[in-house]
């Protein structure tokens, strides 16, 4: 299966994994310790500006989740609880031991399912602006509803310039709607979390570092400090100056916590 240029993935390499018979999008770049990285809820090709810091120290393995990018889309994964045990396997295919996990945002959901099922398996956990918790009624805006925002209400309140969708490249196109598809397929209802994951966490025995920006307006102080109380051992970075993309507000900053984080 063909993988779509991404001019912004140029660093690196972009090919296709099959995971017991699941064709997975994937893109390669560095030289050092593996790290894992989950991106956010704009694919890969979001997470450029973070992904060519981290590869400057580790050997990044960036997947486009089922159904996102140009990743096959089973019927059995609709859940990001399943998405945990399908990395699992990615991980076993790729022949990870024990790698540092990184997740963003929605990433950083599918990173916290994946170490409650298995914590032996990561070595160090980093969690950037994750969702994932249930901590008020979807009314209460604990984190902001994205599947009820317009597109230009959701691009400033990421901080994010977008052409309009009807100036993109088909196979750009394609793909912010594939994207858009997968994620409301995983985070429809329940909103953008897992009633079952805030009992689990207790099971991450790996160090963990949360990072927030300052500024997020996706996610609340609220939602943040329950994450914090739920991860009593985590370390916690508040980055100044950015918002919800961490990975591409702040990418320098975020990748030299992570590598400060990583090497301890």
């Amino acid at each position: 299966m063909a993988t779509d240029a991404l001019d912004e993935l140029g660093f690196g390499t972009l090919s296709t994994l099959d995971v017991l018979g699941t064709k997975i999008e994937l893109f390669t770049a560095g030289d050092g310790p593996p790290l894992l990285f989950l991106h956010g809820i704009d694919g890969i090709e979001g997470s450029a500006p973070l992904l060519r810091e981290l590869a400057r120290d580790f050997t990044v393995h960036a997947p486009s989740h089922p159904g996102f990018g140009a990743s096959d889309q089973p019927k059995n994964l609709n859940r990001v609880d399943d998405l945990g045990y399908f990395y699992l396997d990615l991980m076993d295919v790729l022949g990870l031991d024990a790698p540092v996990i990184v997740g963003s945002s929605f990433g950083g959901w599918v990173a916290a399912e994946i170490v409650t099922k298995a914590p032996e398996r990561v070595s160090r956990l980093i969690l950037a602006s994750p969702f994932g918790l249930r901590t008020a009624d979807r009314r209460e805006q604990h984190v902001a509803d994205i599947f009820m925002l317009s597109r230009q209400e959701l691009n400033l309140r990421l901080n994010r310039q977008e052409p309009a969708l009807s100036a993109l490249p088909e196979d750009r196109l394609r793909r912010v709607m594939r994207n858009d598809e997968a994620l409301s397929r995983y985070g429809w209802t329940p909103y953008m979390h897992n009633p079952k994951l805030a009992d689990r966490l207790h099971r991450i025995a790996c160090p963990t570092l949360v990072a927030w920006g300052e500024e997020d307006a996706i996610i609340g102080p609220a939602y943040r400090e329950a994450y914090a109380a739920a991860l009593p051992k985590a370390d916690v970075a508040v980055i100044e100056a950015a918002g919800h993309r961490l990975h591409a507000d702040k990418p320098e900053a975020l990748s030299a916590h992570i590598a400060a984080f990583a090497g301890r």
